[in-house]
């Protein structure tokens, strides 16, 4: 990573420490990370999602949306896809447009929330985000709550919610950190084989342990 982004990354989220409780959501593609999110926001914790932002930011009119269609000559985000987890050149270039945006966005938008914040303590706040280990940027939050499954479930349910082929699905996940990284700079781990059922009530019960 890029050390004067990681400089400004630091600054950021030391002023945040001041005022917020960041905690970091991240997972494996497809372990159920955006289901657990929606499992806090339902139970009362405000919830930053980076890849909506991504979304927002790539889209026509958004900061990136220029220098994407500069660089790879489409905005189709099913085409970026194919392009980025197969070239890893290409996928550092993207990333090195979005995550410095991504990263000022996110943390302006936690920066208001809690400046709004009018009640006793410190606000808690999901911060949600495929590539937190990866970027190293779960290092300057709160802590890391990592959702988990076994590779071969979750490659199951990638290639059956995205219908993409196997082989593409293959790159995607490889393109993350290993599960073992993830599980290492874990503060708690959010484990989702079973039902979702099941995965609610972990998300319940760690809420307070937050």
């Amino acid at each position: 990573m890029n050390v004067a982004k990681a400089g400004v990354l630091s600054t950021e989220s030391r002023s945040i420490d001041q005022i917020a409780d960041v905690w970091g959501l991240t997972g494996g593609v497809a372990a159920g990370k955006s289901l657990a999110a929606r499992y806090f926001a339902e139970a009362g914790l405000p919830v930053f999602d980076a890849d909506r932002i991504a979304r927002e930011l790539s889209a026509p009119g958004g900061a990136a949306h220029v220098a994407i269609l500069q660089r790879f000559a489409t905005d189709d985000r099913a085409r970026l896809r194919e392009i980025v987890f197969s070239d890893g050149d290409a996928r550092r270039d993207l990333e090195a447009i979005l995550h410095p945006l991504i990263r000022a966005e996110s943390f302006r938008r936690v920066r208001d929330f809690a400046a709004a914040w009018n009640a006793p303590g410190r606000p808690k706040v999901i911060y949600e985000a495929a590539l937190l280990v990866e970027t190293g940027r779960d290092q300057d939050l709160k802590g890391l709550l990592v959702v988990d499954a076994p590779r071969e479930l979750r490659l199951k349910r990638l290639i059956e919610r995205d219908r993409c082929p196997r082989g593409l699905a293959e790159k995607m996940l490889a393109a993350q950190a290993g599960d073992r990284a993830r599980l290492a700079r874990a503060t708690h781990v959010l484990d989702n084989s079973g039902s979702r059922d099941d995965l609610r009530r972990r998300v319940l019960e760690l809420i307070p342990l937050l």
